[in-house]
């Protein structure tokens, strides 16, 4: 007779760090946790920058292209601050250069602030040094962007960019007459049209509010206790995910009537 084998019990598995496994497979979760004296420093500057906008929104914005600047340099500081250049490097430590980085990625954009006179009265006669500070601040958001979202809304950027600098180079009707490369620095810092465009300026009216909206609901408990009382609902349906996010959707609404601030408030939950 052969002998049964013996089954064993299955050893439990191990439990998952979800933060990693984010991390893993999306880069926006790929940011550093630091803790120390330097996790404060930053924790600070994020809260200043609540601070400001909060401000802004209660007593009126700024001009718009300081009232973005403002926003940009607080935004690209804490990208270099907390997403490394490498998916793979060390998340518990920030080396000096994204220091470096992170003090320059608040100095392009707030030389726009500290000589916005000076500049308003040279119009369209940017100075060598409006140039280069141009330049540095146009290869400092491409550098945030592939830190914060990937490569290939870099690629393209760069690709559009490319284009404009050596349109008259090009063969057939992809060609064009060209733009010089101060000219290109002028229309994407000083107008509204570059990287200081529409999107951003969404950014620093609308989209930071929701999500500060969207952060007290998740640390306050309103947010999961939504959702919650949507599962209990719905959850047991046929088709239960989706009545869950439109009941949950519905609640949001009882406090802003926006879909921005549905899918911040409450996409992510």
């Amino acid at each position: 007779m052969p002998e049964r084998a013996i089954s064993r019990p299955q050893e439990p598995d191990a439990p998952v760090d979800v933060e990693e496994l984010l991390a893993r497979f999306d880069t926006e979760s790929a940011y550093r946790r630091l803790a120390g004296w330097v996790g404060r420093a930053i924790a600070a500057l994020a809260i200043a920058f609540s601070l400001f906008q909060l401000y802004t929104a209660a007593f009126g914005v700024l001009e718009a292209r300081l009232q973005r600047a403002v926003h940009l340099a607080f935004g690209m500081s804490l990208v270099f601050l907390l997403y490394p250049a490498r998916r793979r490097a060390d998340r518990r430590s920030l080396p000096w250069w994204d220091v470096a980085l992170a003090v320059a990625g608040a100095a392009a954009p707030l030389y726009l602030v500290v000589f916005y006179q000076d500049i308003v009265l040279r119009a369209a006669m940017p100075t060598p040094t409006d140039v280069a500070v141009a330049i540095a601040s146009v290869l400092l958001v491409l550098e945030a962007a592939r830190r914060v979202v990937g490569l290939p809304i870099v690629v393209v950027a760069t690709a559009f960019i490319l284009y404009a600098l050596l349109g008259r180079s090009l063969p057939g009707f992809l060609a064009h007459r060209g733009f010089s490369l101060s000219q290109i620095a002028n229309h994407l810092y000083f107008t509204t049209e570059g990287i200081f465009g529409i999107p951003l300026g969404v950014s620093s009216t609308f989209i930071f509010l929701f999500l500060v909206l969207g952060a007290f609901l998740e640390k306050t408990g309103i947010g999961k206790f939504f959702i919650d009382l949507a599962n209990a609902v719905a959850g047991f349906a046929s088709g239960g995910p989706a009545k869950v996010a439109v009941i949950t959707s519905a609640l949001e609404g009882t406090i802003s009537g926006s879909s921005v601030a549905n899918t911040v408030g409450s996409g992510s939950l």
